[in-house]
């Protein structure tokens, strides 16, 4: 979004399976998106607080996840993820609404109308097996000027812990570094 409203900023663009918006999918009146939010956020209230007897089992959890993951890398997020309780559990650090879906998100036609505006050379990089759908298909690159799409086999949404060697390898000549 920002390298859209501020192209003469931007001098290169990185995406990491990060397209989530796609051309062509019918918008809900705003109703309905406030109420589907609104039970989003009920049941992330009704959740039970999911908490771990140590650091390791964080990491089985994350592990059971994502399968690609080494032993050391479940580990090492679990480690960084996690914060120690009153009571000696563990439980996550992250914002568990941050799951919830705002209903006052840019419109399909917006993010195009901001893509068509990027001018800087743009590297979409997707891991073969994420859950979001592949760009190209999705009719999503006829929007950008200077595009390319990398599909990274092997990995999945979290293409850089699953194949972060092979993501360095494609960022690092595209960035110049």
């Amino acid at each position: 979004m920002y390298a859209g409203a501020y192209p003469d900023r931007v001098s290169h663009l990185a995406v990491l399976d990060g397209v989530t918006v796609l051309p062509g999918l019918p918008q809900t009146s705003i109703h309905e998106r406030i109420t589907k939010w609104v039970s989003q956020l009920d049941k992330i209230a009704e959740r039970k607080k999911r908490y771990f007897r140590s650091v390791a089992e964080a990491a089985e959890r994350i592990s059971a996840h994502n399968k690609r993951l080494t032993p050391e890398q479940a580990l090492h997020l679990a480690s960084h993820g996690v914060r120690r309780n009153a009571d000696g559990s563990y439980s996550w650090k992250f914002d568990e609404y941050q799951r919830a879906r705002a209903p006052y998100r840019l419109s399909p036609d917006d993010h195009i109308a901001l893509w068509s505006r990027i001018t800087c050379p743009t590297l979409l990089l997707r891991g073969k097996e994420s859950f979001l759908p592949d760009p190209e298909t999705a009719g999503v690159l006829a929007h950008f000027r200077q595009v390319r799409l990398v599909t990274i086999v092997g990995a999945g949404h979290w293409l850089h812990h699953d194949k972060l060697d092979e993501v360095l390898g494609e960022l690092y000549p595209f960035l110049g570094i």
